[in-house]
């Protein structure tokens, strides 16, 4: 239908619906005039991914900032104060504490001069500053009250396997659980320390508290096992002072500990015939073997009185060539003063050596016959002195 300009002009024109239409599109012009429609419609709506972010972000940043806010305020006090001190308290949990040497010295009634070397190896392979720890030395198998000791250990810088060493210091005792540690040591073969602390320890910046309760492992003395006596030798007659026994001793020292226990009596037997008392003068047990001096009363009247006794516990020994003695220990003295724990320890151990008894001949007979470098005989001319005796 075509257009009536006179109509559109018209008064009342404009008041007639479609006039300012303009003419009708032709057939099929709408399908593309919509598709392109709703095509820009959708570009529009939908964006790319970062530029629907954005929009999401502008409108939501207050909610987010306000949200990372409360978790950090939640997450950072248990991070510092939970988590961190658990991993902290892990890997010192996970770390291997070997004692690498110990000094127990000047032993007195009631104090000892303890120095104690160690190792510590962390599973954490970076620096570790750790503060100053007072250690408690303790016995773990003790009910409460039972710490012998304390040390103290200076700050250190730990990575890897690193030595951690005590200054040697006057440490006073409860010595009623020091005895039991030393009867452990001396009896056991491998009788732990057991260590506690408490210090703050540094991973750059970070810091935690952490506690070390560990039990190092050592080798310590197996009553005295392998206990020997060598090159005995019958002084006749006795010296002034009723000293007619000499000999060395040797107690094996497995342990990484020097220690140092004073002037110790021992009584001898045979088998329950107590035949005299040897003296080890200030006796000072370092690693490993060594011998020490040995001086002592042979009783030699009790022997004789009790021969049949004594070569009937000895009959099997004797067919070896050695005598069987036992030695119980009677006293420990250092600089004048009785040690207690030493002395109850030793009460309590027995130790058996095998004497020797051709050493013993041997060694008694160049005694008698060679005084002052001179043969008794040798100068009668009665007898041909033996070269190994001159």
């Amino acid at each position: 239908m075509a257009d009536n300009p006179s109509n559109s002009k018209s008064k009342d024109a404009k008041y007639a619906l479609g006039t300012q239409r303009g003419p009708l599109p032709l057939e099929g012009d709408d399908v593309g005039l919509i598709e392109k429609s709703k095509s820009t419609s959708l570009e529009a709506g939908m964006g790319t991914r970062a530029q629907r972010f954005r929009r999401h972000w502008g409108r939501f940043w207050c909610c987010y900032a306000l949200g990372g806010v409360i978790f950090l305020a939640i997450f950072l006090p248990i991070f510092f104060l939970v988590i961190l001190p658990a991993i902290a308290q892990r890997v010192v949990d996970g770390s291997t504490l070997v004692l690498v040497h110990a000094d127990v010295l000047q032993p007195r009634p009631d104090s000892i001069m303890l120095r104690i070397d160690s190792a510590l190896d962390l599973p954490l392979k970076i620096p570790v500053r750790i503060e100053p720890i007072t250690m408690s030395l303790f016995n773990r198998e003790r009910p409460a009250n039972n710490t012998w000791a304390h040390a103290y250990l200076p700050g250190a810088r730990i990575y890897g396997n690193t030595t951690l060493a005590t200054n040697s210091t006057f440490t006073p005792l409860n010595v009623t659980e020091w005895t039991e540690y030393v009867r452990s040591v001396v009896f056991e073969p491998h009788a732990p320390l057991s260590v506690k602390g408490s210090t703050t320890a540094y991973i750059g910046k970070l810091k935690a508290r952490v506690t070390m309760d560990k039990d190092i492992h050592q080798t310590t003395l197996n009553s005295f096992e392998g206990f020997s006596i060598t090159d005995p030798k019958l002084l006749l007659p006795a010296l002034n002072d009723g000293t007619n026994l000499l000999a060395n001793a040797t107690l094996p020292n497995p342990s990484a500990m020097t220690l140092e226990i004073g002037t110790t009596t021992l009584n001898l037997y045979s088998n329950t015939t107590l035949l005299g008392n040897v003296t080890l003068s200030n006796l000072t047990l370092k690693p490993g073997n060594h011998s020490t001096p040995v001086r002592g009363h042979f009783d030699l009247r009790k022997l004789l009185a009790n021969l049949g006794t004594v070569l009937r516990d000895q009959r099997e020994a004797i067919k070896s060539g050695y005598l069987d003695l036992t030695t119980v220990g009677t006293d420990v003295v250092y600089d004048g003063v009785r040690v207690p724990y030493y002395t109850d320890v030793m009460r309590n151990l027995t130790m058996t050596a095998q004497v020797p008894l051709g050493k013993l001949v041997e060694n008694t007979l160049r005694g008698v016959l060679v005084r002052n470098g001179t043969t008794v005989l040798g100068g009668l001319g009665l007898v041909a002195v033996p070269e190994y005796v001159r």
